[in-house]
């Protein structure tokens, strides 16, 4: 019997693990309240149900002989397949409540961190209440946050005690949860990638952050993999990661922490996800290191027990190859009246090219999103500046009036110094 997998959303990396399924044989069902979208053409079948009709999702999956669920790079979407895949008994690497909770909220995962001793920035624990006795005694500049969102929302730097009160008024408005404040951190920021079996983690990868020069600097345009400062995050970090992973109770699957080198020169954890990472850089870092992250997760959902001996060997060299990143972050909000050059990059992944973009012409985007990535392979640096020079070259994003509307990347020598740097990081 042909197994049958259902996805929930349209989400960053679900075009991925339908390509990867189909690989697999399986039948591919996505759903989601989006008429149509790359994911849903590429499946075999598509549900107009929402990802949070748990009970006709149930029902339907039943109906239909679901075998396996996946998901995307959402925290929103995994948390409703958890619920699904529990009432339906099937696979989900993390099922346990405890864990997730540590990958979903900030404020947990920091104590845990604590617990351990890995790196995190100092910060201040107060009540709601408390907030007008403490504010004149905390120490600026600092960051607000809530403890259970991502992707910068509620987020604000604060230089004064006015601006904290209004940070925090912010951050409050959007959660009931605690709010976190902590020291800002001034730096460059990386994404760290683990892999997990029965309970040990191994470093998959190491990447860095980069905003095109003049634009705001969360505005991450391009993600890659570097050897900058890799050599001292494994000498003085990576254990201490390691040891948050087991103390959280992660067992399998994939898991990442978001991290700063400070000023001071010293790595800072920010924060864990316990599912693929919105960068998605998988695809081609398979062509950097062999290892294919998104059959190592649809393996698991169809009931594979992975173990220690099937984990990669540990990163513990400097990259020769690169794997990126490039999203299409908007410059303001609009409606992507032209969208051209797609077809130009469309079926060149074997040349290192993998298009992962959910809105397509038609589609109204608001200011500071992501119209889509676009992963990148090079087998050096200058390979991967002439993929994304190709990117830039062929891809025209434009708005209502005719405006760009996308911000285009193109710091090609800030790479190269970076990617040079790691090099002779690995000498010394």
């Amino acid at each position: 019997m042909q197994e049958k997998l259902l996805i929930l959303g349209s989400d960053f990396g679900t075009i991925s693990v339908v390509k990867e399924a189909h690989k697999a044989g399986m039948y591919v069902i996505v759903s989601d309240l989006m008429e149509t979208s790359p994911s849903k053409q590429e499946a075999d079948e598509a549900w107009l149900i929402s990802t949070t009709d748990i009970d006709t999702l149930v029902a339907k999956s039943k109906e239909s002989g679901i075998t396996a669920m996946m998901f995307g790079a959402s925290d929103f979407n995994i948390s409703n397949c958890r619920i699904i895949c529990k009432q339906l008994g099937l696979p989900i690497y993390c099922d346990n409540d405890e864990t997730w909770a540590v990958a979903r909220n900030k404020r947990i995962f920091k104590t845990l961190c604590k617990k351990v001793g890995a790196p995190i920035a100092t910060d201040y624990e107060f009540a709601d209440e408390e907030l007008e006795n403490v504010a004149e005694k905390i120490v600026y500049p600092v960051v607000v946050k809530p403890c259970d969102k991502s992707g910068n929302r509620g987020m604000s730097y604060c230089n004064n005690e006015n601006e904290l009160r209004e940070a925090y008024k912010l951050a409050r408005s959007i959660s009931d949860n605690s709010i976190i404040v902590e020291r800002q951190l001034e730096g460059e920021e990386f994404n760290v990638h683990y892999v997990l079996a029965e309970g040990e983690a191994r470093l998959l990868y190491f990447s860095s952050t980069h905003h095109e020069p003049g634009c705001a600097c969360n505005l991450y345009s391009l993600k890659n993999t570097t050897s900058c400062y890799l050599r001292q995050y494994i000498d003085e970090v990576n254990e201490s990661v390691k040891r948050v992973f087991k103390e959280a109770g992660c067992k399998e699957g994939i898991v990442w922490v978001d991290i700063m080198r400070d000023a001071d020169g010293k790595f800072y954890l920010l924060e864990m996800g316990y599912r693929f990472g919105g960068v998605m850089t998988y695809r081609p870092y398979a062509m950097v290191s062999g290892f294919n992250t998104i059959k190592w997760m649809l393996d698991i959902a169809r009931g594979v027990k992975h173990t220690v001996a099937d984990l990669p060997e540990e990163l513990n060299q400097a990259y020769s190859g690169c794997a990126a990143s490039y999203h299409l972050f908007t410059k303001h909000a609009g409606i992507a009246e032209v969208v051209n050059g797609i077809e130009l990059l469309d079926g060149k992944e074997k040349e290192g090219i993998f298009v992962d973009m959910p809105k397509r012409a038609g589609s109204f985007v608001r200011e500071k999103a992501t119209m889509g990535l676009i992963g990148l392979y090079g087998k050096d640096i200058e390979d991967l500046c002439s993929k994304l020079l190709f990117v830039n070259t062929s891809l025209k994003i434009k708005d209502e009036n005719g405006d760009d509307l996308v911000i285009v990347f193109d710091d090609y020598d800030g790479l190269r110094v970076e990617y040079n740097l790691g090099i002779e990081q690995f000498k010394l």
